[in-house]
C-alpha cells in the first residue's frame, strides 16, 4: 500500500507556554500596545485618503460648489478640498487608547460636518461693507478695505449652507487586512 505518513509528538507543555504567552500579550498592556499600533496605522491611512480626497471605500469626495470653488481658486490656487490656511483635516488626525478602546478622529471643528454632511445655519448680521467709488458711481462689488474709498453698513440675511458628505473616517478593506496582520504580528511576538 502506497502512501505517506507524518508522525509528530505534540509537546503539550510547549503549547501551553505559547498559549499563556499569547494570553499575557492580550492583557491590558498588550491590548494597549496593539491598539496603539492599529491607531498609528489608521491615522496614516486616513491622512493618505484625505490627501487623495477619497472616502474609505475609494469613492471620490463631492466637488466644491462652483461658486465656492471659483472663490477658493482665486484665494488659494491649487489647494485641495479640505485644506485652506495651510491646515488640512488630515493634519489634525490623531488616535487615543483608553483601556481596551481605540479612538481615531480629529479635533478640527469642521470634521463632523465633512464626514456626514449637513446644514450650516448662518445667522443674519450687520457689517461694514467696502466699495470703490469712481466718478461719483459706486461699484456694486465688495473690495478690500485697503482698496476702498467708500464704506457703508449693510445687513446680510440669515442663510443656510448645505454641505455634502465627504467621508474621511472609516476602515477600508486594506485597513481591515492590515489590522488583522498587526494583530497576528503581536500574537506571534508573544508566543515567540
Amino acid at each position: 500500500m502506497a502512501g505517506a505518513r507524518i508522525e509528530y509528538e505534540l509537546d503539550i507543555a510547549r503549547v501551553s507556554t505559547a498559549l499563556n504567552n499569547a494570553a499575557r500579550a492580550l492583557d491590558t498592556d498588550g491590548q494597549a500596545l496593539l491598539l496603539s499600533d492599529i491607531g498609528e496605522y489608521l491615522v496614516r491611512s486616513t491622512r493618505d485618503r484625505a490627501a487623495a480626497q477619497v472616502s474609505p471605500d475609494g469613492t471620490p469626495w463631492a466637488a466644491l460648489s462652483p461658486r465656492y470653488a471659483k472663490w477658493k481658486e482665486r484665494q488659494r490656487p491649487g489647494v485641495p478640498k479640505l485644506k485652506f490656511d495651510n491646515h488640512m483635516i488630515g493634519d489634525q488626525f490623531t488616535h487615543q487608547v483608553d483601556s481596551s478602546t481605540l479612538y481615531v478622529g480629529t479635533n478640527a471643528p469642521y470634521g463632523a460636518i465633512q464626514q456626514g454632511g449637513g446644514e450650516i445655519h448662518i445667522a443674519a448680521r450687520s457689517q461694514q461693507a467696502y466699495f470703490h467709488e469712481r466718478n461719483g458711481e459706486v461699484s456694486p462689488h465688495f473690495v478690500n478695505k485697503r482698496k476702498s474709498n467708500f464704506a457703508q453698513w449693510v445687513t446680510l440675511p440669515a442663510y443656510t449652507i448645505k454641505m455634502p458628505a465627504r467621508p474621511w473616517l472609516g476602515v477600508s478593506e486594506q485597513d481591515a487586512n492590515e489590522i488583522v496582520q498587526l494583530t497576528l504580528d503581536h500574537l506571534a511576538a508573544a508566543v515567540g
